[in-house]
């Protein structure tokens, strides 16, 4: 078992933080490993000032972000205070912000949470070894007034580095330990020498600069000078001078205090509010302070640039099958053979997800970029190894150019992004310069999402309703809620016109949220009136994983009075194959309160009855593609075995498309379990709908 430490003696530690449990357990942790060390706790930072003013502890650790008053501010007034007041913070953030506000107001140290208390420990045994010199210090100080040897004590005992010099020619008359230990000397290497014949001071005029101020204005304070130890290294500290009487001539008193790891740690900071801290790739910040820089220069030379945007293909699904450890893996594997294969001009950079962009500055001819381009799409022919396993992965490349394409850092981002989108239709990896075509679809998108955004507003949206057919019973057992939007200019639009530019907008959540209120609240309705109707409402994959999904169903549930039973979600393949864990997770959920869920679309998406069977479906909807060539024997054997390979795992079978009387007696003699498509009902709007209920109502079923 470690032995108690002994670092803090008759101390004091003043422990400020706003979570009680983790207070709790800090000040016991803390207790048991400082025997007789006394800790006063509080819940924030005004009322950690206020026992800090009451009893001026040794050492304050605290919380950064906390109520009333952060640890950021109380640590500023705890140095109005007292300037040499030992501060810790311990804080679970580690935004760059907040740790140089933490170095500018002069915290000492810092340690994340989850605390790793090894570490914390390390940290406050260097407090402790620092309060217990200062305490050494302070001792010796009073004993200085009464002895010469005390003086001594003190001098060698100060951590930082004190030297003794003469006046005139700065020849160094004393040394501490610290001065010693630090720089790599012996005694008898610097007793009797100058600094400048040391090879200490990085700037020569140094020296006579420190002498100056001493001789204006009596002493120098906190000047940031930078030294040489006898081995070269480097170090950056605050010199302190002042000049002293001893036997009746004077000398300079230098004291100089190294701050080089508070400089590393200013750097380190820096560098990782301007990095990528998986690649190390430049940031979107630092790229475009680089294409800023760069686009001024090129208008001045009259220079070609070039921006790419880069997005690999199929990333998500490296990430759900192989785990996030591989998909970092790619991404730093990517990020290196990027570096490799363009110019040691250019730059790229990792700005978020699965996204790069490279620029390409100095070009003499728009061509030249052709060249580092093939290279980029070449680098992506060799498999990358992912946990023991060679995966191909491809990339979609869009580029656009100065001058031709922009004039301004966000246009000619914007404009390699559009080109990126086209490039990404084609299989395996592509690029795409950009040209005019693409600026006129780009402009058609940009109005198409406008309007979109704008359709539920200004009730351009229409719902109509298709029948689903129960071929045991030959009745009408559901609609099918089916969108559609009536454009101000181009009239009727089916979802294919429109739904992909919704998901990409993010429009297609409010859209998708008014599809199920308004079509629960017809089925209410239709219900009220005596007919037995179930609901179907096809859901998209950004619907189906947008963190409000759940909650937007059962609210319409909730509002609109439908029986969660009477609701059926269609979701295409492709929707439980992303993220898999979070898919099962709210299925669960909603079939738990009675939702019922089909897989759309069946068939031509990459799931499997294997991965189908692990998740709460009741049905399978075989995708109209089948349906339509069932005069293929080799497609009627397809078909065939998913209605055999459905039942086997107790799933309902649903044919989507039957157009064709024979196509209605295949599925009846195959055993298929719904059907839905013209030959049983074309969509309706509701009132027709509704007729065509009352209809099949009078006749008991549909004539089959």
């Amino acid at each position: 078992m470690e032995q108690p430490r002994q670092h803090f003696k008759e101390a004091a530690l003043l422990l400020v933080e706003d979570e009680i449990e983790a207070r709790e357990m800090l000040a016991r942790i803390l207790t048991l490993n400082y025997p007789g060390i006394r800790i006063y706790t509080a819940d924030d930072g005004r009322a950690g000032l206020e026992l800090y003013r009451q009893y001026r502890p040794d050492v304050v650790v605290t919380d950064i972000n906390m109520p009333q008053m952060n640890g950021i501010a109380m640590a500023r007034e705890i140095k109005e205070i007292d300037p040499d007041a030992t501060i810790v913070a311990v804080t679970a953030h580690s935004e760059t912000t907040y740790l140089m506000s933490a170095i500018e107001i002069g915290m000492d140290h810092y340690v994340l949470k989850p605390v790793n208390y090894p570490e914390l420990f390390r940290v406050l045994d260097r407090v402790g070894d620092k309060l217990s010199l200062r305490r050494l210090v302070e001792q010796q100080v009073t004993a200085l007034r009464a002895s010469e040897r005390r003086f001594s004590t003190i001098f060698q005992a100060t951590p930082d580095l004190l030297s003794i010099a003469s006046l005139t020619d700065l020849r160094l008359i004393e040394v501490n330990e610290a001065f010693l230990r630090v720089l790599g000397f012996d005694r008898e290497e610097v007793i009797g020498r100058s600094g400048a014949e040391l090879g200490l001071w990085l700037d020569a005029g140094q020296p006579e600069a420190l002498l100056r101020e001493v001789a204006q204005r009596g002493a120098v304070r906190d000047l940031e000078v930078r030294i040489r130890g006898k081995s070269g290294e480097e170090l950056e500290g605050l010199v302190s001078a002042e000049s002293i009487e001893m036997d009746g001539s004077p000398f300079l008193l230098t004291l100089f205090k190294d701050i080089s790891e508070r400089k590393r740690l200013e750097e380190v900071i820096k560098h990782q509010a301007q990095h990528d801290t998986l690649t190390d790739l430049p940031n979107r910040k630092l790229f475009m302070d680089f294409l800023a820089l760069e686009l001024a220069q090129a208008r001045r030379n009259r220079k070609n640039l070039a921006v790419l945007f880069l997005d690999l293909d199929h990333f998500k699904q490296i990430n759900d099958t192989l785990g996030h450890a591989a998909g970092d893996q790619l991404l730093q594997s990517v990020a290196q053979r990027l570096k490799g294969c363009v110019r040691e001009s250019d730059t790229v950079a990792r700005i978020g997800g699965d996204e790069f962009n490279v620029l390409m500055p100095d070009l003499t001819q728009p061509d030249d970029v052709g060249t580092v381009v093939n290279k980029i799409v070449g680098v992506f022919q060799a498999p990358f190894r992912l946990e023991g396993i060679e995966v191909k992965v491809g990339t979609s490349v869009g580029i656009s150019m100065f001058p031709a394409d922009g004039d301004s850092c966000e246009e000619l981002l914007q404009k390699a992004d559009g080109a990126m989108y086209v490039a990404k239709q084609n299989r395996g990896s592509s690029y795409q310069f950009y040209n005019s075509e693409i600026n006129a679809r780009t402009l058609n998108r940009q109005t198409l999402e406008r309007q979109l955004r704008q359709s539920v507003a200004n009730g351009e949206l229409e719902l109509l309703y298709q029948p689903l057919l129960n071929l045991g019973n030959g009745r009408i057992i559901a609609a099918e809620a089916l969108l559609r939007w009536r454009h101000p200019e181009r009239g009727l639009l089916l979802p294919e016109h429109f739904i992909a530019v919704a998901e990409e907008s993010g429009a297609i959540v409010p859209i998708g949220e008014w599809v199920i209120h308004h079509a629960c609240t017809q089925v209410k309705r239709w219900q009220q009136k005596g007919f037995d109707l179930s609901l179907a409402v096809n859901l998209s994959n950004r619907e189906f994983h947008q963190p409000h999904f759940i909650e937007q169903t059962l609210t319409a549930l909730s509002e609109t009075g439908i029986g969660a039973g009477s609701l059926q979600i269609d979701i295409p393949e492709r929707a439980i194959m992303d993220n898999g864990t979070s898919s099962r997770q709210n299925m669960l959920r909603l079939t738990e309160a009675g939702v019922a869920f089909s897989v759309d679309d069946f068939g031509v998406g990459t799931s499997s009855l294997q991965r189908i069977r692990q998740l709460p479906i009741a049905k399978l909807k075989i995708d109209r593609s089948f349906i339509r060539a069932l005069d293929n024997p080799d497609n009627l054997d397809v078909v065939t075995a998913m209605i055999c390979m459905s039942h086997s795992l107790k799933l309902r079978v649903n044919a989507v498309g039957v157009e064709r009387p024979e196509q209605l007696t295949l599925m009846q003699n195959y055993g298929c379990d719904e059907v839905q498509g013209n030959l049983i009902g074309r969509p309706l709007p509701a009132a027709e709908f509704e007729q065509m209920l009352a209809r099949a109502a009078a006749r008991g079923a549909l004539p089959l």
